[in-house]
């Protein structure tokens, strides 16, 4: 029995019981993405409609494709053009940027008072636009590692903004780790200049900062983290168990899809080796996919954190059609699926 998230709604879900429901229904005509189930090719979103008794509005194609898959049930293509989806991925970021300017930016921008806590969503959400904003500038199938290092960095600011509501004491603890990675750095710095005399580097001003600062920030860092000797993440854990810890749909990206990121972020030939050259535009596309999938985590939890849709019932779907509305083929599709989502 597996468990899953969908849009704040949580359910348990088994290969047999997919099998069971969708047993003797007659699957609709596939026209992108199915799921085989009995040895018949369903359209994923029916499919899931069915087996877990969600509307098709409340859930995407993506979010159905990682049930399936952890389901061990296939999932495949038909009628897509493999050499649209770069265009498609790429069309996602700007419409879901296009979202984000028109329904979140300015009350963002409007906030009269910003405590602490408002400040850490604040300022990973505008990490993440800015990250956003730079991919829009890569167009180009060489600026593949590029894409990969802003796609690995957009995941990790989308966990660490949904550990917030995870750790105990997350916000002190980020405001304080800023101070201990300081003090680190300046000690760094102060060690090289007085083993490296020579060097032309002026560490008067790290050493103004230890002098001034080190007994507090180590007396704070005692109290938030006691007895941890290495410490690298202000929660405390490795991204390993960050993501063990908030789950789907953070441990399957990273246990998938977050290796190959690395593989071009870091030095080495792995993922180059015997690569053709035209999959450097499909491995692009893949990377911008899950680079909007982590924009819209930081998206909707701004959306949450500061009541918009209190003001917008409507906005959680305005960000589903800004998802989707790329993937439509055409004016008809893309017309059905606004009306479905907003009425």
């Amino acid at each position: 029995m597996e468990r899953f998230t969908i849009g704040g709604v949580e359910f348990l879900l088994t290969k047999h019981e997919v099998e069971r429901k969708l047993n003797g229904v007659e699957p609709e005509n596939v026209r992108e993405v199915y799921a085989e189930v009995n040895g018949r090719r369903y359209p994923i979103k029916q499919a899931l409609a069915v087996a877990a008794g969600l509307l098709r509005g409340a859930f995407t194609t993506h979010d159905a494709m990682r049930v399936f898959r952890k389901l061990a049930l296939p999932v495949g293509t038909e009628g897509i053009d493999p050499g649209t989806m770069p265009e498609r991925c790429y069309t996602m970021l700007k419409s879901l940027n296009e979202f984000d300017k028109q329904e979140v930016t300015g009350v963002v921008r409007g906030l009269l008072t910003q405590a602490d806590r408002d400040n850490c969503f604040i300022a990973n959400y505008y990490r993440g636009k800015a990250h956003i904003e730079t991919l829009l500038a890569l167009k180009s199938a060489k600026d593949l590692q590029a894409i990969a290092m802003v796609a690995r960095g957009l995941f990790e600011l989308a966990v660490d903004t949904k550990l917030i509501d995870a750790v105990p004491d997350a916000v002190k603890k980020i405001l304080a780790f800023s101070d201990v990675e300081r003090l680190r750095a300046a000690r760094k710095i102060v060690k090289y200049k007085a083993g490296s005399t020579a060097a032309q580097v002026d560490a008067s001003i790290h050493d103004n900062f230890i002098a001034n600062n080190a007994k507090r920030i180590e007396a704070e860092r005692d109290a938030m983290w006691p007895g941890e000797k290495r410490l690298t993440h202000w929660s405390g854990l490795d991204l390993a168990k960050r993501v063990a810890l908030l789950k789907a749909p953070f441990d399957e990206i990273y246990d998938v899809e977050y290796p190959q990121l690395s593989w071009y972020v870091h030095s080495g030939l792995t993922g180059f080796v015997n690569l053709k050259g035209e999959t450097f535009n499909m491995l692009a596309a893949s990377q911008n996919k899950l680079a909007g999938e982590c924009y819209i985590v930081l998206l909707t939890a701004i959306i949450d954190e500061f009541g918009i849709a209190k003001a917008d019932p409507k906005i959680k779907n305005k960000l589903k059609l800004a998802k989707m509305l790329p993937f439509t083929d055409g004016p008809e599709q893309g017309g059905a699926l606004q009306r479905e989502l907003l009425g």
